[in-house]
């Protein structure tokens, strides 16, 4: 593959099937590369690739790579590396988003017949029903139901688990605000 008339055909009328011999070509050793190098699950790695192909195409399509200084091989995984870091580093910090939002194993030890207790028991199941669907559902899955993120993102059909963490983050945030409101309007 010469470098320079990829570029061309990749812009003019040849992008699709130019675009599927790399995808085809490169797609099995960045998949192991992935894999084995930077510890990716095989579905980060396939979503990652994908990731990377679309960036590649667009950095293609809107100049920004109007010559190769290196093989493409090389361009390709360049981005790769940098999709895995950017993945990595949303991983962190949605791990320490579920860290924060953890049920204080105290609270189990309450005495049932604590006024508080009950007050606070009656907000959380008001801001629940306030909460809603999807988020009531995810919560549940989740807590109650004990899904992991992999089986959520099956059940309710969403595209992957990262999409259900985030969610279940957005829902645990709307249902502090809600809960908080229900207790102010008890006290």
């Amino acid at each position: 593959m010469e470098k320079h008339s990829l570029i061309d055909r990749i812009k003019n009328a040849d992008a699709d099937k130019e675009l599927r011999k790399i995808y085809t070509k490169y797609r099995e050793e960045f998949l192991a590369w992935s894999i084995n190098t930077h510890k990716c699950t095989e579905d980060e790695a396939i979503e990652v690739f994908q990731q990377t192909m679309i960036v590649f195409y667009e950095n293609i399509i809107i100049g920004k790579l109007k010559v190769f200084t290196s093989k493409v091989k090389t361009y390709i995984f360049s981005i790769g590396k940098h999709k895995i870091l950017e993945l990595r580093r949303e991983q962190k910090k949605n791990d320490s988003y579920d860290s924060d939002y953890q049920f204080d194993e105290r609270d189990i030890y309450i005495n049932e017949f604590d006024d508080e207790y009950e007050k606070k028991m009656m907000g959380v199941e008001n801001s629940l029903i306030q909460l809603g669907e999807p988020c009531r559902r995810i919560l549940e899955l989740f807590y109650y139901h004990q899904k992991t993120m992999d089986q959520i993102s099956e059940l309710m059909e969403y595209k992957n688990k990262q999409t259900v963490r985030n969610l279940k983050y957005k829902c645990l945030i709307r249902l502090r605000q809600i809960f908080k409101g229900e207790l102010d309007s008890l006290n």
